[in-house]
């Protein structure tokens, strides 16, 4: 067999169904079949021959033997055996010979299952090889029944000749008709109609018809082949297998009506039955040899036809340019491309595909360094390629070409993209600079006047010259001073100025229940005439900073909880010690806010589109200051969201060691 079949034939038996458990009733089944078959084989057997012409038993046997999984093999054989003995003994045969029988039937299934090796793998016939195995194991296993048949008969007093050769020539009929239908491969498709089928079947009728007539004793067996032949090449493996046994069948059964060249005048009735069975074997055994392989060739052709579609499909219809050229002096043709190949040469191919160009320069070089070379058209595309020498002729080469232009143009728009990103932050840096400057500078100038103002404020305060109706314009003048001066402190927290410090000067501990009920009572002027009830929840722990900076956060962080509590809402303040660090946080029931907002809570200038729709006084500053507050004093601040809808501010800072 060649290496090809060879490799279709492993794949074919892999892509058979394995052997099921079989159900009790198909158990019993396969036992009254088998039953029914040895009963017939031993009441037709012809007179004087103690044998049957053919026996079925044989074929049902090691077709069930063949069927069931490797486990039950043991129980098949015993059944076997019983029913086999149970029918020779119910035809009338003596019981020991009726249990020899059924043991010399067990024995030869065993036989069988061994040269096939059914007792490793199940086996399938999807290959010649496979066929010539099961013919193989067909014989063996019939010589050895025969061989066990005559040595009985011979026992019980009959000759060896001619029992042992007409019993095996009827086992191995019967398993070369019967059993390969327990051991069909999967089904491959074929070009045959059913018309052809058709046409065919009744032709091998007429045929059969002929040879086996009453009146016919020519020997015309030899005409059934080639309608034979012409299934096993064209129709399905199952199709040609069924014909085999109704051929056989009919052939069997014209021949023992007295039809055919084997019941002729003259003609001893051992030697006619002999010379059926002959026919039978080569008929069944030529039908089950060449149609597996013909199925064998089916299925090799499927798979080339497949790798074929798919080698094919896949470098006629790649992206990658292939193609194949070849060098006749200094000139280039193109012998084979696929259709990329085609598209990027389409400029540079002449009469007779011959080929001149950048591209075929390039891939001149390329084949001459063995390194991939690249060229720009002049349409302005950019392509790669390799070249290599096709082994076997030395004036071929193969390229594969790689229009890259879209991949260059993709690079370059990304290298452009992060420059103008890289210029967008150097510019945004700048921008951030120049207001932090400027914010500086501003408020470094805005000092001294507002400290004069805030000191001849208290000197006209303290003066007995001002008159008392003039003293409340002295202390709006004062207060709104004094606004000023914070909004110029908070700005030099923000825009990092020399005089803001990056760390506590003098940190002290900061009893935080003290320090939460002075912000409130500083803010009572505030949340008393709108209702809000303010409380405050702080046990004995104390934090570790600047005074003036957490007095400042925190007042902001109350502050917005004020501006956005709705009148008659709560506000609380609480402070407990977490480890190393405090947490203050300042509870309200208002609002509350996005995720999204809470995420640019504390950038500078951010206001909350709720805050701008509800005209709420404020710089968009508060959030960020107490921030800056929060890191210069070695913590940090936080938003979340209630549970209730409203919003908590939580800040951390150090706790007071031995607070």
């Amino acid at each position: 067999m060649s290496t090809t079949a060879a490799e279709a034939a492993p794949y074919a038996e892999a892509d058979a169904p394995s052997r099921r458990p079989l159900t009790w009733w198909m158990w019993l089944l396969a036992a009254v079949l088998i039953f029914a078959a040895s009963l017939g084989g031993a009441i037709l057997a012809p007179q004087g021959t103690g044998v049957a012409v053919w026996w079925p038993a044989a074929g049902l046997s090691l077709g069930l033997a063949l069927l069931v999984p490797r486990d039950r093999i043991p129980a098949a054989l015993v059944l076997v055996v019983v029913v086999t003995a149970s029918a020779n003994a119910l035809a009338g045969r003596p019981l020991l010979v009726s249990l020899a029988f059924a043991v010399a039937n067990g024995l030869e299934v065993a036989v069988s299952l061994s040269v096939l090796q059914a007792w490793r793998r199940p086996f399938r016939l999807s290959s010649l090889q496979a066929a010539l195995r099961f013919a193989v194991a067909a014989a063996v296993a019939a010589m050895l029944a025969g061989v066990l048949v005559g040595a009985i008969v011979v026992a019980d007093g009959n000759p060896f000749f001619p029992t042992a050769p007409f019993v095996a020539a009827s086992h191995a009929a019967a398993v070369l008709m019967i059993t390969p239908f327990a051991v069909l491969p999967r089904a491959v498709p074929v070009r045959a109609s059913a018309a052809e089928m058709l046409v065919q079947a009744v032709l091998l009728a007429v045929a059969i018809g002929f040879v086996f007539h009453v009146d016919q004793a020519l020997p015309l067996a030899f005409t059934l082949y080639p309608f034979l032949a012409w299934a096993a090449f064209r129709f399905p493996i199952r199709v040609v297998l069924v014909e085999s046994l109704v051929a056989s069948l009919a052939m069997l059964g014209l021949t023992l009506a007295g039809g055919g060249p084997f019941s002729a005048t003259g003609l001893d009735v051992t030697v006619g039955a002999a010379l059926l069975e002959t026919l039978l074997v080569t008929f069944a055994g030529f039908a089950v040899v060449l149609t597996a392989a013909q199925y064998e060739l089916r299925a090799v052709s499927r798979q080339l036809d497949a790798s074929t579609q798919l080698l094919g499909g896949s470098l006629v219809d790649a992206r990658v340019g292939l193609a194949i050229a070849q060098r006749d002096g200094d000139a280039t043709r193109v012998v084979w491309m696929n259709r990329a190949a085609r598209r990027l040469l389409a400029r540079e191919l002449g009469e007779g595909d011959a080929w001149a160009g950048s591209i075929e320069q390039a891939s001149a070089r390329a084949l001459h360094s063995a390194e991939q070379t690249t060229v720009t058209t002049p349409e302005g595309r950019t392509i790669t390629m390799a070249a290599n020498a096709v082994d076997g002729d030395g004036a071929r080469f193969a390229v594969q070409l790689l229009d890259v232009t879209s991949i260059l143009r993709a690079q370059q728009a990304q290298v452009e993209a992060e420059v103008e990103r890289q210029s967008a932050r150097s510019i945004r840096a700048e921008l951030e600079r120049q207001r932090d400057d400027f914010l500086a500078t501003t408020s470094h100038e805005l000092r001294t006047p507002i400290t004069s103002i805030v000191g001849y404020t208290e000197l006209l305060a303290d003066s007995g010259s001002v008159h008392e109706s003039k003293r409340a314009w002295l202390a709006v003048i004062d207060r709104n001073a004094h606004r000023l001066s914070e909004l110029v402190e908070d700005l030099l927290t923000l825009s990092g100025g020399a005089t803001a410090p990056t760390r506590p000067q003098h940190p002290e501990p900061i009893g935080c229940a003290d320090l939460l009920e002075d912000v409130v009572a500083n803010l009572r002027v505030v949340s008393d005439p709108r209702g809000l009830e303010v409380t405050v929840d702080a046990d004995d722990a104390a934090v570790l900073g600047s005074r003036s900076d957490i007095v400042r956060a925190v007042t902001n962080l109350l502050t917005n909880a004020l501006k956005f509590t709705p009148d008659g809402g709560r506000i609380r303040l609480s402070a407990r010690v977490q480890g190393a660090s405090v947490l203050l946080e300042v509870a309200d029931t208002g609002p509350g806010m996005a995720d999204e907002e809470i995420a640019q809570a504390f950038e500078r200038f951010y206001r909350a589109p709720g805050a701008e729709r509800g005209n709420v006084a404020g710089t968009g500053l508060g959030l960020a200051i107490v921030a800056e507050l929060a890191r210069r004093n070695g913590g940090d601040v936080g938003l979340r969201r209630n549970s209730d809808g409203g919003l908590t501010a939580e800040l951390r800072l150090p706790a007071a060691v031995g607070a």
